[in-house]
Order: structure tokens, then C-alpha cells, then sequence
């Protein structure tokens, strides 16, 4: 028969492991937020590159003119 400290020990524990559950599932969910922010800058990114890339272009064509 379990004794009262086993009995606390395994509530504890209990509580312990749905504390950690809910902890892990916040931490999945910021970093799914985090991987999509990550896509979107990734994008952003591309889509300066070219900006830039076609500024200097035109900048460097009206220089040689």
C-alpha cells in the first residue's frame, strides 16, 4: 500500500509533468510564429534585393547617359 509521502510525490509529480505539458506547447507555439515570421523576412528580403538591384540599375543607366 503506498504511504502519504508516495502519494504526495506522485501528485507533485503530476503536476509537474502537465506544468512542463503546457509549458512545451507554448514553446512549440512561438516557434511555429517564429518560422513564419522567419518565411516573411525571408521574402521581404528577396523582394529589397531586387528593389535595390533595380535602383541601381536605373541609377547607373542615368549616370552613363
Amino acid at each position: 500500500m503506498a504511504t502519504t509521502t508516495d502519494t504526495r510525490t506522485v501528485k507533485a509529480l503530476k503536476t509537474e509533468v502537465k506544468d512542463q505539458k503546457e509549458q512545451i506547447s507554448r514553446l512549440l507555439k512561438r516557434m511555429n510564429t517564429m518560422a513564419d515570421d522567419i518565411h516573411t523576412l525571408r521574402g521581404e528580403l528577396g523582394r529589397f534585393k531586387s528593389d535595390v538591384a533595380s535602383d541601381v540599375k536605373y541609377l547607373t543607366t542615368r549616370v552613363d547617359s
